[in-house]
């Protein structure tokens, strides 16, 4: 049997989800390309977490109590907004880099073509929407862990009996 899921790794995603936002960076001009890249590597890894710890657990569903399952689908659902979240700083990520700048620049707004702070900007406008998702994440999360997996077991497997009932039947 796989182990339970501990409250106190869940909580502990969400303070680690928590402290990630804090870090964002508040301005345009504290946007940088290489955290970009750190702060979506870690997302990235939040993910896997998620994940290992879903697949360890559902190896054998029948051994996961409804409870369980509960909190596995919350813990779902705030993959889902870590994932959204990625999606967003992958964006901000594109419009930090000078190659997409130019490229959409020259074509659409030639004035802009050496204005990086309003790559910044926009970066730094893509950082505020995942730190908004990242929150939500990490409140899901925190009360996931809050409530946490109870020891109710799994459901019994019912298989249909092959004793006759001793309920008369009406025809």
């Amino acid at each position: 049997m796989a182990p339970r899921l501990a409250p106190s790794s869940i909580a502990g995603l969400a303070r680690r989800i928590d402290a990630l936002v804090a870090d964002f960076p508040a301005t345009a001009a504290e946007v940088s390309v290489p955290d970009l890249l750190d702060d979506i590597g870690m997302l990235t890894h939040y993910l896997q977490y998620v994940a290992e710890h879903m697949q360890e657990r559902f190896a054998e569903p029948d051994d996961v109590g409804l409870a369980e399952r509960a909190v596995l689908c919350e813990m779902a659902g705030a993959a889902e907004k870590i994932a959204q979240a990625q999606e967003r700083l992958t964006s901000a990520l594109a419009h930090a880099t000078a190659g997409f700048r130019k490229e959409l620049m020259l074509h659409s707004h030639p004035h802009l073509l050496h204005d990086p702070e309003l790559a910044r900007t926009i970066a730094a406008e893509k950082y505020g929407e995942a730190g908004i998702c990242l929150r939500a994440a990490a409140r899901q999360l925190g009360t996931t862990a809050v409530a946490g997996p109870r020891s109710t077991p799994a459901p019994p497997r019912v298989r249909p009996s092959r004793a006759t009932s001793s309920v008369p039947v009406r025809r």
